[in-house]
């Protein structure tokens, strides 16, 4: 096996990832290997910007995931494009060989359960009753509930006025159609291109969200769903507690362009922070790390967050918490993502010698050959 491993993406892939399976359009399966040097989970880890979200405990859960999800989505209203194609459209059955061998690896009868089910209801209830999949899964039921309108859609309903009213801005009445003035959702339903805006069920998507933000509370947008679900309710203090906790996640988590959430990132990279500026400024003021990403401009902001993990990193070291100091250096590089591709080799040398010394093994060796990607690749 080569020390320099293909499928390594180094730098947009976070170091503790190992890719086993590749879909048809350059995303991965991949393996995350945690503290504990074990492979706890299997993620899906999307090429075009290297967002990652859960897919199963185990291999054989993120194929039956990724085999079923047309079944799982089949009566969704929404207009939206997803983000993420599925493996293919037809392999629900038992032929698809990939999926025959998944189900060889789950609680008995659940196979024979899955194929009698009448519709994604049942098919869904199904693997949540065997908790599998159940991020990946609640993901899909927070978009069925929040049924967004596509942008290229609302662009198509507006006309001329589209350009004037900015794409922007049409994200944002996407993400919460609430938020569109009743001129213009007047235009939109009735207009010449006329669409019909489906209802949103911010209370079903408040449900679901709450339930990630328990199974995997490292997860942006468990967090930013329930905090603008909180938000629309009127439960401010709610929503900060909230959203405070997704600004501690990293932006690879927040499914923004699925959630629609993008409209709000710009100026704090993070739909979390600048929801936190805008419900209560002193709350940035507060805190060292929130400042520091609100204060820096858009083109550099990256580069000082990077900056500021290092430092804490060795403020951490010089308190001999090793531990402590391999999350910063790991937050250093997949936090908001660091600067130019050249910067990694840095940070990877740093998550591989505090990984070493706090004794995590697997994620040190893990580092190493990505380390080693990023030399052979790009001679950094």
């Amino acid at each position: 096996m080569t020390e320099a491993p293909e499928p390594i993406w180094p730098g947009l892939m976070s170091c503790d990832l190992i890719p086993l399976i590749e879909s048809t359009s350059g995303d991965w399966l991949c393996v995350r290997v945690d503290e504990n040097s074990v492979a706890s989970e299997v993620v899906q880890w999307y090429h075009g910007g290297g967002d990652w979200i859960p897919w199963g405990h185990d291999i054989a859960q993120a194929i039956i995931f990724d085999g079923l999800i047309d079944r799982i989505s089949s009566d969704s209203r929404r207009h939206a494009i997803p983000a993420v194609v599925p493996r293919s459209s037809d392999h629900g059955g038992r032929n698809d060989e990939l999926l025959d061998w998944a189900f060889g690896h789950i609680p008995e009868g659940l196979a024979e359960s899955l194929e009698t089910a009448r519709d994604s209801q049942q098919v869904t209830a199904c693997l949540l009753n065997a908790q599998i999949a159940e991020v990946a899964i609640h993901c899909e039921l927070v978009l069925k509930s929040l049924c967004f309108p596509s942008v290229e859609s609302l662009q198509l309903a507006m006309g001329q006025e589209a350009d004037a009213i900015g794409r922007n801005q049409l994200t944002q009445w996407a993400f919460d159609t609430a938020r569109i003035p009743e001129k213009y959702r007047q235009q939109i339903e009735f207009g010449e291109h006329g669409m019909k805006l489906l209802e949103q069920d911010w209370k079903s998507a408040q449900v679901h969200a709450e339930v990630v933000t328990t199974l995997a509370p490292q997860l942006a947008w468990g967090w930013e769903i329930l905090g603008y679900s909180q938000e629309r309710a009127g439960h401010r203090d709610l929503a900060i507690q909230a959203y405070c906790k997704a600004a501690q996640c990293s932006v690879f988590t927040d499914q923004s362009v699925r959630m629609n959430t993008h409209w709000a990132t710009e100026d704090a990279s993070k739909f979390s922070i600048e929801r936190i500026r805008q419900l209560d400024e002193t709350m940035i003021e507060k805190s060292d790390y929130l400042s520091t990403v609100t204060k820096a401009t858009e083109a550099d902001r990256r580069t000082v967050v990077t900056e500021y993990w290092k430092k804490k990193a060795v403020e951490h070291l010089e308190a001999e918490d090793v531990a402590a100091a391999l999350e910063c250096y790991m937050a250093a590089g997949w936090d908001l993502g660091a600067g130019p591709i050249t910067v990694y080799g840095d940070i990877l040398e740093r998550v591989h010698e505090t990984a070493s010394q706090c004794g995590q093994r697997a994620r040190a060796e893990l580092a190493a050959t990505h380390r080693r990607c990023l030399l052979e690749r790009y001679g950094i």
